[in-house]
């Protein structure tokens, strides 16, 4: 029997192939497509997403759910209503009661516990997070909008306040165009990539939609960025010089973290002098000039792991002739004009818990450069009263015995000498030979160290283990000079720890090393995907995702720009884009030191979220798409591009899925 002939049919195409063939056709697709529209029309598109994105963020997100958003709102209602510029600490009780009735309206307290008392009158009714000491730019920007509706309940005037945010978030996507504009000729993705993917970032559309002042910043901040890359790619001009200075001062106006434009501004100069040659020489000038300026800035002498809250421009570390312990002795100078100079000394985490409970001897030495009252030292975690002693220009030994609260939350120790006194002048106090230790130890005799460092010894016969690091000011390491601080708390920082404390901070490594870790995981977070108040997140597994989305952007980015610096681009273009390299490292690694202050006992720690880091949005977003589209082949870089933007998309619809389900 003969066998029917197979089907040999040659035209069925498989399966690899078709989606190969689908792929190209696609991709032709999406490429004369995109020729058709031309780059005006995609801008429009950009901005038509931006604008839709926006207003869902507008009226899906209930009032009152941003951050600090019942503050911001209050002093744009008091500008309105006063027609000047609010002071410090003034309210409208009637104001505050019908916000918070609103706000219990709309669930604000549902996990905060039971609302406030809108029947108090003899004080002023709570409010979360009163903003009324901030810059004014923006507020006077969201008055225009609320003023024709002065009359009108809170909530109108609330939305008419958030829509002059969306107003200016297009505005950051049209900056954005136009600074990607400068470095990069007609026709190049990152023209329209870079808007189009801060117009679909979830929490930043959240942000720039919200009635908060970071909006201005992020607006002011991009206009200086962009009149720097202007400057550098066009070259010098009056009209750009007073750009610059000028977004910089508006900056200052508008809010802290624009504070960086300072340095950045100083920075623009020296690369604006650079620009006429791109050469490695020139480019290395610029890290030396940092160096030589160190001596500038820093000096050497501050105690080691002692964290400096003084504005005194002595050195917390003395070399003593007649110390007790070792060499050097720690010294605080008491001033009439700064009566709260302190030094703190804090133990480590497992060592303040261990000692809950339990009671504590503190001792050591203390003499002054003219005889003087001066408090002793405090042991924080205890309710010791610090009483006052008669001090000799001799050193003279004190010991006390305090118990440790059992619910303290720190246990550190710390230097202020103060008492209410006529000075004829300034008196410095020193302290040397401190040792803390658990336990009652004898007060009528001095311990015996073993070495200089005072960390070992005995005590009425008994060893001990010193629970201070530092303890007699050994060690040393750098300190802020004062001119450079009393600069920056004048324009930067209205919390009163300043770089001298930020540099104690970040040495001690052994104590704040575990929060860059929290910090880092915070900062990534909250950048993509976090809304209300910081507590309303998209499920754990996009984190994760979007880790390794944003490494992979980032070492992409420095992929290309090391393929960039050899390539023969415009000298002005490379400088340009070192300034914002710049701005976004200066921008974030401050944003990332921030909970450094927080940590120490008299403030709760606070980790920062990225929306103090917006104001570099651009050079964020530059160096991830960038980074994502770095291929060298044309074709992969189309595609990443295409799935850069399905991506955000399905990311945006999770995260306003998100937003709706949770409230």
């Amino acid at each position: 029997m003969t066998s029917l002939p197979r089907d040999t049919d040659t035209t069925r195409v498989p399966p690899l192939s078709a989606l190969r063939s689908w792929l190209a056709r696609f991709e032709q697709g999406l490429v004369t497509t995109a020729t058709a529209l031309g780059e005006r029309k995609l801008l429009l598109l950009v901005l038509a997403v931006a604008t839709i994105n926006g207003l869902l963020h507008v009226y899906l997100v209930p009032p009152w759910q941003h951050y600090d958003e019942p503050g911001h709102y209050e002093y744009v209602w008091l500008l309105v209503d006063r027609q000047r510029l609010p002071k410090p600490g003034e309210y409208d009780q009637a104001m505050r009661r019908e916000a918070l009735s609103s706000m219990i309206e709309h669930d604000f307290f549902r996990e905060l516990g039971p609302p406030p008392n809108l029947l108090i009158q003899d004080k002023p009714l709570w409010l979360p997070f009163p903003q009324t000491t901030d810059r004014p730019f923006y507020y006077l920007l969201a008055a225009l909008a609320v003023r024709p509706l002065r009359y009108a309940d809170v909530i109108t005037q609330l939305y008419a306040a958030r829509l002059v945010s969306w107003a200016l978030y297009l505005t950051s996507v049209l900056l954005a165009y136009a600074l990607v504009s400068e470095l990069v000729p007609r026709g190049h993705p990152l023209r329209l990539t870079v808007p189009g993917f801060m117009a679909l970032l979830p929490a930043y559309t959240d942000l720039m939609t919200a009635v908060n002042n970071d909006v201005g910043a992020v607006v002011v901040f991009t206009l200086f960025l962009w009149g720097g890359v202007r400057l550098l790619v066009r070259g010098f001009s009056v009209a750009r010089l007073i750009w610059v200075v000028g977004a910089v001062a508006l900056g200052l106006w508008t809010k802290n973290t624009t504070a960086p434009g300072l340095l950045l501004l100083a920075l623009l100069f020296v690369l604006a002098l650079m620009r006429r040659a791109w050469t490695w020489h020139r480019l290395a000038a610029v890290p030396l000039a940092v160096l030589a300026a160190m001596p500038l800035i820093f000096s050497w002498g501050d105690a080691a792991y002692w964290y400096r809250y003084t504005g005194q421009e002595l050195a917390t570390r003395q070399r003593v002739s007649d110390a007790p312990v070792g060499a050097y002795a720690l010294a605080i100078r008491m001033d009439p004009e700064d009566k709260r100079r302190r030094v703190i000394n804090l133990l480590l985490d497992d060592q303040s818990e261990a000692l809950t409970g339990r009671p504590v001897t503190l001792g050591l030495w203390m003499w002054a450069s003219q005889p003087v009252q001066a408090r002793l030292p405090g042991v924080g975690g205890t309710r010791w009263n610090r009483p006052p002693v008669e001090l000799t220009q001799e050193p003279t030994f004190y010991a006390f015995t305090a118990e440790v609260v059992p619910n303290a939350k720190s246990v550190h120790v710390y230097l202020q000498p103060w008492v209410e006194q006529e000075l004829n002048g300034p008196v410095t106090v020193y302290y040397d030979g401190l040792v803390l230790v658990e336990g009652k130890w004898p007060a009528d005799q001095p311990p015996r160290f073993d070495g200089p460092d005072g960390r070992t010894g005995t005590w009425g016969g008994q060893p001990f283990v010193n629970l201070l690091r530092n303890p007699s000011g050994e060690e040393g390491w750098p300190l802020v000079r004062p001119w450079v601080v009393r600069t920056m708390r004048k324009l930067i920082s209205p919390i009163p720890l300043g770089p001298f404390e930020m540099i104690s901070l970040i040495l001690d490594w052994e104590r704040t090393g575990w929060i860059y870790r929290v910090t880092a995981r915070r900062l990534l977070q909250t950048f993509w995907a976090v809304f209300g108040w910081g507590g309303v997140l998209i499920a754990p597994w996009w984190y994760r995702v979007l880790t390794w989305a944003t490494v992979l952007g980032l070492v992409g980015a420095l992929a290309r720009a090391v393929r960039l610096a050899r390539e023969p681009w415009a000298p002005g273009v490379k400088w340009a884009l070192a300034f914002l390299g710049a701005a976004g490292l200066l921008v974030w690694g401050m944003v990332f030191m921030r909970p450094l202050p927080t940590i120490l006992p008299w403030n709760p720690l606070l980790i920062p979220v990225a929306r103090y880091a917006y104001p570099a949005i651009v050079p964020s977003a530059l160096a991830l798409v960038a980074g994502w589209t770095a291929w060298p082949w044309r074709r992969w870089r189309l595609w990443s591009t295409v799935v850069m933007v399905i991506a955000l998309a399905v990311l945006n619809v999770v995260s306003l899925r998100r937003i709706v389900t949770f409230w």
